[in-house]
């Protein structure tokens, strides 16, 4: 993960933001991203679209991870930031920036 990060142009001091279910992937993310000296910020996506919106733009985040199996609620952030970070799709059925095909090419 802190390869592709550093293959991303993210550099320490910078911050990602998680919107991922799965505990255990959200931690090995984590882990990989702050090897680099990235900041991390998970998102709770239990909110309303507002209060995600709120949270995602505290966060000053330049780049966000969502697992494709919360892409509608994500989808609701839509049009309520005047600054949107890059997108990478955690999962399946990813057409564009899949983070699980970026890795798997590292391998």
């Amino acid at each position: 993960m802190s390869r592709w990060a550093w293959g991303e142009g993210l550099r320490a001091g910078e911050t990602v933001a998680l919107l991922v279910q799965d505990l255990g992937q959200a931690e090995a993310m984590r882990l990989g991203l702050t090897r680099l000296g990235l900041r991390v910020v998970s998102l709770d996506c239990a909110g309303r679209e507002q209060a995600l919106a709120d949270a995602l733009a505290q966060s000053a985040a330049v780049l966000v991870v969502v697992d494709t199996a919360l892409a509608d609620v994500y989808a609701g952030v839509m049009g309520r930031l005047c600054d949107y970070p890059a997108l990478w799709w955690n999962g399946p059925g990813a057409d564009f920036a899949s983070l699980d095909l970026a890795l798997a090419e590292q391998a």
